[in-house]
Order: C-alpha cells, then sequence, then structure tokens
C-alpha cells in the first residue's frame, strides 16, 4: 500500500499540451505526391526528347516550357515540406492553473503597432489595445504597448480615452467571463453564453453607453483640426521620441479589477535615419528603457497589429501551456514562439481575393509544425524575450545575465538601465508586478541610440528585409536551434483582422511580400537552402522556408504559359509533345489543390474556395510576384530602395463590392498592366486559332486550346472589368487602353 502511494506521489504532472499526429492524412499526401511526381516527370522527359527535333524555332520554346515545368517542379518539391507530417496541438489551461498558481504567471509584454492614423483608423487601434487588456490573465502581469510610429496626437488622446473605458470593460469581462473581448465586436452581437442573463443588462448597458462615448470622443478628435490636423504628413516624418505610461488607481478601483498598464511609444523619426519600416518600430519598443525594460521586462511577448484584435480571452493563456511545458521538460524542447493563425473578420463568404489565407494558416503551418515549427507569421505570436535578444537554447544557451556589462552594452546599447534590466534575471521579473512612479526616459528610442549595437542584426527583429517576420523567424530562432508551436484554437479564433476589400491594395501587398522574401531566397548569406548545412534547421524545414523564399518564381512558368501557347497556336506549332501525361499532370494537380481545400474545410468539398484560390494564384503570379521579381532584382542591384507600401485598414467606400464578389478595381495602376495585357492576347489567341482550325484542323493543338479556354475562365473577371462594366471600379480605362494596345504590338511581331 505504502509503495503504491510512493509511487502515486511521483507521477509525473499531466501534460499541459498534447500533440497528435494525422497519420492517414500524412499517407495519403505522400502517396499523392508519388504518383504526380512521377506525372510531372514524364512531361519533363517528353520534353527534353522534343529538344531533339531539328525545328530551331521549335527548340527556343521547348527549352523555355522546359524551364518552366522544371521551375513549377522545383517549386512544387518544396512546398511538400508542408504536407509531410501535419500535427494539431492542444491546450490544457485547466491543467496549467492547477500547476501553476495565477499570481505565479510569469509577465507578457503585450505590443500593438500602429503606423499612419489615416489608413489606421485610431478607434479600430484602440480596439486591439483595449481587446489585449482584456485578456484573461493576472492584470499585474500583464502590460500592453502601443507604437505609434506616426507619434500623432490623435493616437495618444486616443489611447488616454481608450484607457479611460478599459477601466470599466477589464473588470466587466473579468466579473462576467466574456468570451470576446473585442468591445466593437461584442456590442455588435458577438455575445458570450453569458450574454443573456438579465443581471448583465444593467451593467452592459452602461459599459456599452461607455463605449459609445468612447467613439463619439475619438470622432470628434479626428473632425477637430486642431488635434488631427496638425500632424502633418511631414511631421510624422520627423519627430522626437515620446513615452507615457498611461495607468494609476483612482478612489473605489479594486486591486484585483485594475486593467492593465498601457504605454505609449512614439520612437523618434527623422529623415536622414532609415526607419527600418515594421520591425524598426517593434525593437523601439523591446530595446525600450523604461517600455520594456525597467518597466516590466517580461520574459514573454505578443505581438498584434494594430488591426489584429484579440477575439478570445484565452490567448495567454493557450500559448503558456505550451510555453511554461517548455520550461518542465527534461531535455527541453527548445521553444521559441508559439505562432496562432491569422483570421479575419470582414472576409467575404466569396472570398475572391483568397484574403483568407487558407493555404497558409489552414493546411501548410499544420504540416510544418510537424517539422519543428510553423514560421513567424507577423502578428498573432507569444515569443520568449531572450530568444528575440539572440539567445541560443540549452545546451549551450547563453544567459544574458551572466554576462559582462560592457559587452551587453556593446551589444544593447549605452543605457545603464536597460543593461541592469538585462542583468536583472528572468526570477525578478517574475515577481516584479507594479510599473515605476518615476517617469519613464525616451532615449532608447530615439534614431542615435543603436548605432554601433547588434539591434536588427543580432538582436531583435532584423532590419535587412521588409518581411520582418520570415527573415528574423529563420535567422534569428530555427537557424539557431529554436523550435515553434501552432495553436489552432476552436471554434474561437484568438484573434480577428480585417482584410483589404481592395484589389490593388492586396496586389500591393502580395507584391511587398514576393519581393522581401525573393530577396532573402536569393541571398548568399541568407538563403535557406544554401545556408542550411551551416544553421541547425532541418532539411524539411529549410525547404519550407526556400518555398516562400522562391513563391515569387511562379511567375516565371505562368508567364511562359500566358505566352507561348497562344503564339504558338497562331503558328500551328504544338506544345505539348506527349499530350496524355501532359494532361495527366495538370489533372493531378487540379486535384491535389482540391485534396487541399477539402481535408481544410475538414472534408467538405469547397469548389468555390478552389476556384478562387486557382484564379488568384494566376492573377496573383503575373501581378505581385512578377514585380515582386522586378523589385527584388532592383534592391539587389542597388537600382533603388524598395518602399514600404502600407495597405489601409479604413473602411473601404466599396466594400460592398468584394463582399458581393465583385472586383473592385479602383486605384489600380501599372500593377495589373501585364495580367491585363496577357488577358486580351490569350483571348485574341483563342479567337484567331480557332478560326483559323475551323478551315484547318490540327489535333494536336487542342490540348493547349483548351489550355488557353482555362486559363480565359480565369482571367473573366479582368476581361469583364476591361469591357463589360462601366462602374467606376471598373479596370481603368488607361490600363484598357495600354493592355490592348500591348496586345496588338505582341500578336503584330510575334502572331
Amino acid at each position: 500500500m505504502e509503495d503504491g502511494e510512493k509511487k502515486d506521489s511521483q507521477a509525473p504532472p499531466p501534460p499541459l499540451s498534447a500533440v497528435h499526429v494525422n497519420r492517414p492524412l500524412v499517407a495519403a499526401n505522400r502517396a499523392m505526391a508519388a504518383v504526380h511526381a512521377a506525372l510531372v516527370a514524364a512531361v519533363i522527359a517528353h520534353r527534353v526528347l522534343a529538344l531533339l527535333s531539328v525545328s530551331v524555332v521549335s527548340r527556343h520554346v521547348d527549352v523555355a516550357m522546359a524551364l518552366a515545368d522544371l521551375t513549377l517542379l522545383f517549386l512544387w518539391t518544396l512546398s511538400q515540406s508542408g504536407l509531410w507530417r501535419p500535427v494539431t496541438r492542444a491546450a490544457f489551461p485547466d491543467r496549467l492553473l492547477a500547476a501553476v498558481p495565477r499570481d505565479a504567471l510569469p509577465r507578457v509584454d503585450v505590443l500593438v503597432v500602429t503606423a499612419d492614423p489615416d489608413k489606421e483608423p485610431p478607434l479600430g487601434v484602440m480596439n486591439t489595445v483595449v481587446s489585449a487588456m482584456a485578456l484573461d490573465y493576472p492584470g499585474a502581469a500583464l502590460s500592453v504597448y502601443l507604437s505609434d510610429d506616426a507619434g500623432s496626437p490623435l493616437t495618444l488622446l486616443a489611447a488616454r480615452k481608450a484607457y479611460a473605458f478599459a477601466r470599466a470593460w477589464v473588470p466587466f469581462c473579468r466579473r462576467h467571463s466574456v468570451r470576446c473581448p473585442w468591445p466593437d465586436r461584442y456590442f455588435a452581437g458577438d455575445d458570450d453564453a453569458h450574454g443573456g442573463r438579465e443581471e448583465l443588462a444593467e451593467e452592459r448597458a452602461r459599459v456599452k453607453k461607455l463605449y459609445e462615448k468612447l467613439k463619439a470622443d475619438i470622432e470628434a478628435a479626428n473632425k477637430d483640426d486642431n488635434i488631427s490636423g496638425s500632424w502633418t504628413k511631414a511631421e510624422r516624418q520627423d519627430h522626437d521620441a515620446y513615452v507615457e505610461i498611461i495607468s494609476g488607481k483612482e478612489d473605489g478601483d479594486e486591486e484585483e479589477e485594475m486593467p492593465p498598464a498601457l504605454v505609449y511609444v512614439a520612437r523618434e523619426k527623422r529623415r536622414a535615419w532609415p526607419d527600418h519600416f515594421k520591425a524598426g518600430a517593434l525593437n523601439a519598443l523591446v530595446r525600450c528603457l523604461r517600455v520594456s525594460g525597467v518597466v516590466s521586462n517580461a520574459p514573454y511577448v505578443l505581438v498584434l497589429d494594430c488591426d489584429m484584435a484579440c477575439n478570445s480571452r484565452a490567448s495567454a493563456m493557450d500559448a503558456m501551456c505550451f510555453l511554461l511545458l517548455d520550461d518542465r521538460r527534461s531535455p527541453p524542447t527548445n521553444l521559441a514562439f508559439v505562432q496562432f493563425p491569422q483570421m479575419f473578420h470582414n472576409l467575404s463568404h466569396n472570398d475572391i481575393y483568397t484574403n483568407e489565407l487558407r493555404y497558409i494558416f489552414g493546411t501548410r503551418w499544420f504540416g510544418l509544425d510537424g517539422v519543428r515549427g510553423p514560421f513567424l507569421s507577423g502578428t498573432g505570436f507569444y515569443v520568449r524575450r531572450d530568444a528575440l535578444y539572440g539567445a541560443t537554447p540549452p545546451p549551450g544557451s547563453t544567459d544574458l545575465s551572466s554576462m559582462d556589462a560592457g559587452d551587453l552594452k556593446a551589444r544593447f546599447g549605452h543605457s545603464d538601465r536597460l543593461v541592469a534590466s538585462l542583468r536583472g534575471g528572468g526570477d525578478d521579473q517574475r515577481r516584479r508586478r507594479r510599473l515605476p512612479p518615476e517617469p519613464v526616459e525616451s532615449l532608447v528610442a530615439t534614431c542615435a541610440y543603436e548605432a554601433g549595437t547588434a539591434w536588427g542584426t543580432g538582436v531583435g527583429f532584423m532590419y535587412q528585409s521588409v518581411v520582418e517576420d520570415y527573415f528574423t523567424g529563420y535567422q534569428r530562432f530555427f537557424s539557431r536551434g529554436w523550435t515553434s508551436a501552432y495553436c489552432y484554437p476552436e471554434p474561437r479564433p484568438a484573434f480577428l483582422g480585417s482584410v483589404p476589400t481592395n484589389l490593388n491594395d492586396v496586389l500591393v501587398q502580395n507584391k511587398r511580400w514576393m519581393s522581401g522574401m525573393l530577396a532573402v531566397g536569393v541571398s548568399r548569406h541568407h538563403s535557406p537552402l544554401a545556408c542550411r548545412p551551416l544553421l541547425r534547421a532541418s532539411l524539411l524545414q529549410a525547404m519550407g522556408y526556400a518555398y516562400f523564399g522562391f513563391a515569387a518564381l511562379y511567375a516565371v512558368p505562368v508567364l511562359c504559359y500566358a505566352t507561348l501557347p497562344q503564339l504558338c497556336l497562331l503558328h500551328g506549332v504544338p506544345l505539348f509533345p506527349c499530350p496524355a501525361a501532359a494532361a495527366a499532370a495538370f489533372a493531378s494537380s487540379l486535384l491535389l489543390h482540391l485534396a487541399e481545400v477539402c481535408v481544410a474545410r475538414r472534408g467538405r468539398m469547397d469548389l468555390r474556395t478552389w476556384w478562387n484560390e486557382q484564379r488568384f494564384w494566376v492573377l496573383n503570379a503575373l501581378t505581385g510576384q512578377l514585380l515582386g521579381c522586378v523589385s527584388a532584382a532592383q534592391e539587389l542591384l542597388g537600382a533603388r530602395a524598395l518602399d514600404f507600401d502600407l495597405t489601409t485598414k479604413a473602411a473601404d467606400a466599396d466594400g460592398r463590392l468584394y463582399q458581393d464578389g465583385v472586383f473592385d478595381f479602383t486605384g489600380c495602376s501599372t500593377l495589373l498592366l501585364p495580367a491585363t495585357t496577357l488577358s486580351v492576347l490569350n483571348a485574341a489567341a483563342i479567337v484567331a486559332g480557332t478560326w483559323k482550325m475551323t478551315f484547318q484542323f490540327a489535333g494536336e493543338l487542342l490540348p493547349q486550346l483548351f489550355l488557353m479556354c482555362y486559363g480565359a475562365a480565369l482571367s473573366y473577371p479582368l476581361l469583364e472589368g476591361m469591357f463589360l462594366r462601366w462602374d467606376a471600379a471598373r479596370v481603368p480605362p488607361r490600363i484598357t487602353a495600354l493592355s490592348v494596345a500591348s496586345a496588338a504590338v505582341l500578336l503584330a511581331v510575334f502572331g
């Protein structure tokens, strides 16, 4: 009996999280991949044999098509890393609270980044801030930081008023276990299970009245030229650093119901100093003397975009189930961060721009989670501060507290207070629960502070790329041996953001992503494939990073397939030496894509999503990816610096078009020109080629005619926008005229 009791007392504690490998899906993915690889290999083999043709023109075309097929095969092979071993995870926060007292949970700093009050309305930003303050986490262990890159008086005023509202909102959420801490969404009808209780009605009405007052105050300030109009665009790019802690206890406030502190940070900006895009704003927070060091210096950090509001209060506890589990393991799993999916509240039921990002957050991140973890995805992740500071995981981990003060200053800058906080140790930070009463020094938020330090290279988010999340995740974490976890809570998403409802904004955003990742992919010093033998990353993980690094190269094969079949049809030149093999490979690729969509939809046949993704894949290849390739080449050659194009989070006047499934071409520039030109070329080639085949039928040309008709179906929204629509959101007439003229020139020269 005593032996049994002793064994029970020594039983390991129940796990805080669980991982499940979907073995049937693993087997199916690998079997389908093998079949598809064999079919593509057969197509390429027939193309190689076709190169023996005596026709010089045909040989050049076959070389181009072979290169296109090889590029597709290369990218497809890399993409299989995200399907190789899909896993799902579950968190058990109840077990966490049983193992760790609530008041002993580690501190968490929430970093919210905003850059432009015109494109990122302050009311939406404040909803994100207040929702983060209402997370289900001890208020004394939570601090929320708002980084305002514009240094706008309007945003500062809105932050002060938001904190005043949070005094009522946060206790309301805690007392009544509100599941949705996002005020705007909660009061719009996203009530939780307790929302209908009578005892809540009066308090809910009171808090809603305060929220309506907050909205009215921010709207009034936005219309007040003395506030919003006093801060010009020039001043937004040239202003001093400013830090303000917005907190304090008032008479009648209960200690346990006080909201977390809100800290406003405007880093210094000067035209002569590079601002390093969003990563610079994050570093201004992470390295800030009082904001991130002396004030709280939390061991864990949550990063949120200003439009990515908390839709659930549970994310912090869920993340700790993975991060604290790592501390209890022997040997540790070296977990650096927990990534949550990016999900969106304004998605259309007919998501014509594929804003859902199903390919990433609904499929590939589950697969990469099975090969040491998904990538850092820009927002919605909890990360270890020491890993962000450049520490390496055990064994042989870097301990900042044991480093010499001189070494720390050389690495982190010449702030004695920051160095003192770095040497304070993690246990001291876990015990710290109060903010210092003295004013916050803004030294470390100035432009010159990081000169000669490791910020942006060895410490914090990395500066060398506009896609700081992609680059930082690989170089800062995975290359040093850290891993990550993907937490996909259901049915309530942890965070909800907003998507652009205008096609131009979507394409500009994709161009920025593609050019930034391609610059990393082709870099001699940072390429995931070239540098993998020197880094602590698995082959599958390196392949996953390389796939996104080279994804912009889809522009090359799509450009070939959008021009060569059309021009060759007019000349009567067949492109497919073995039509049966080509047809089988084409059908296999469509079925593989459809299978992915069905798995993401839990077995439901979603043809609409499949078709929208097919269509936007081609459109993105001929716009964002093609221009991304050009932009990356210019940047690598030093022709010009890449601009940081900020997409709008403001409500679009024509947003109804997106909701109705109609393309909105408002504001589209020459970025759209390659796609519209090739759509016109394809349509003209179909008409001319079909006319020729009525007089001289050639069966060997039917495969490419079918492919062209498929392309015409995919490009129908462009053709409709150019020739069949007359509303204000149609393709701009200038783009239509240039497209027709360009297609006519191509037909005249090559047709």
